[in-house]
This record gives C-alpha cells, sequence and structure tokens, in this order.
C-alpha cells in the first residue's frame, strides 16, 4: 500500500482536529461543561501560504473555559486558589469555595504542541535530504 503524503498544511489542520479531540476527551474525563456549550464552541483555523507552507495554526473555544481550567471564576480569584488547596491539605477540609482547577487545557495543548513539532521535524529533515542527494545527483560528474 502507497503512502499518502500530505502537505504541511494537512498534516497541521488534522493535528489541530487531533488536537481538539484530546481536549474534549480530557474534558469528558474531569465532567467539565455538562451543559456542552464549552464542548460545542471549539474551532480552529490552519493559515498558510501559497506555497503550502504553515504561518499559523489558530484555536477559539468560550473563554470560560481558561477559568475551568484555572479553577477560578464566580467570585474565586486565582490567589484563592492556592489558599484552598493550601488548606485542603493541612485541614483536610475546605474553607470558603470549593472550586479546583480542573486541567483539561495547558498540559494538553503544550504536549500537543511538541508532537507536532516531532511530525514537522520529521517531515522537513526527510524533505532536506531528499532535497541533498536530488542536487548531489544533478551535480555528479558522470
Amino acid at each position: 500500500m502507497a503512502k499518502v503524503k500530505l502537505t504541511p498544511i494537512e498534516v497541521a489542520d488534522a493535528w489541530a482536529f487531533y488536537t481538539i479531540k484530546i481536549w474534549k476527551e480530557k474534558m469528558r474525563k474531569l465532567r467539565i461543561s455538562q451543559s456542552g456549550r464549552l464542548d460545542t464552541s471549539f474551532l480552529k483555523n490552519v493559515v498558510g501560504t501559497p506555497q503550502g507552507g504553515v504561518i499559523s495554526i489558530q484555536f477559539s473555544f468560550l473563554y470560560y473555559g481558561k477559568f475551568v481550567d484555572m479553577g477560578v471564576g464566580r467570585g474565586v480569584k486565582i490567589g484563592d486558589v492556592s489558599e484552598n488547596k493550601i488548606s485542603r491539605r493541612l485541614e483536610g477540609r475546605m474553607l470558603g469555595n470549593r472550586r479546583r482547577p480542573k486541567k483539561w487545557y495547558g498540559k494538553t495543548f503544550y504536549a500537543e504542541v511538541s508532537t507536532l513539532k516531532e511530525i514537522l521535524v520529521k517531515e522537513y529533515a526527510h524533505k532536506g535530504v531528499l532535497q541533498i542527494v536530488e542536487n548531489l545527483n544533478d551535480h555528479s560528474i558522470h
């Protein structure tokens, strides 16, 4: 079976699709967004050059998703999150608000960026080697 070669834009688009899928799975495991509004708000946009290169990959989703990730909102400030964590650890109970960070976004995103980097490095390294071999063949003495 022949291997299908994808353009960098197709690779980036597939990666973005997969990243959103992973975010949604992480949210489901953490029981985030029972209403489904955050889950259905994800959009991706891959911006490319006319030559097929990738300029940027953009994601958008409802802003409150970042607050869920940090454990803030509805009167809970970012400083309160660490106080709540210390309270749970030292006293075994929660003082004040019970809101906790549900890390669905940041770690997942940076792990997937690392995956994309590895994919692109392999692809561009392969293309570079092929270009060098082609140039050597064109300039070799027969």
